[in-house]
């Protein structure tokens, strides 16, 4: 596979950080991969996470042209799986048990979403449909 790796910091208007992710393209697939999704703590539950998906997303799709954006997300994370939920990503399979946290086995979520779905969710942004 050829994946590219990059890392992003999401500001707040005030230039303040809120939020980091990374974005991996593969292009043999026309695929994106989005990790390490992290909000500040003190952002949580204010619609940064959202935002900053949203243009991740809009990123991937109309910047980088890719046809589908994947993510893993423990499924005890239920606040980001939710959040991941409202922008558009659907569960496509699930590895149970998979990671130890403090001696408590974590099960890994993956996730997609697709270009057309996402835009049928962002009318906003239609004139990505290159």
């Amino acid at each position: 596979m050829d994946w590219t790796d990059s890392a992003y910091v999401a500001t707040g208007q005030d230039g303040e950080p809120v939020g980091f992710f990374c974005y991996s393209v593969n292009s043999k697939d026309n695929e994106g991969f989005l990790k390490f999704v992290v909000v500040d703590d003190q952002k949580r539950g204010m619609g940064c996470g959202k935002e900053m998906l949203h243009l991740a997303l809009r990123y991937a799709f109309c910047i980088t042209g890719v046809e589908r954006v994947l993510l893993n997300v423990f499924e005890e994370n239920s606040a980001a799986k939710h959040c991941y939920e409202k922008v558009g990503f659907t569960q496509e399979s699930k590895a149970e048990h998979v990671f130890s946290y403090r001696d408590v086995l974590w099960s890994r979520c993956h996730m997609t979403v697709t270009k057309r779905t996402w835009l049928e969710r962002s009318v906003g942004d239609r004139n990505c449909m290159v």
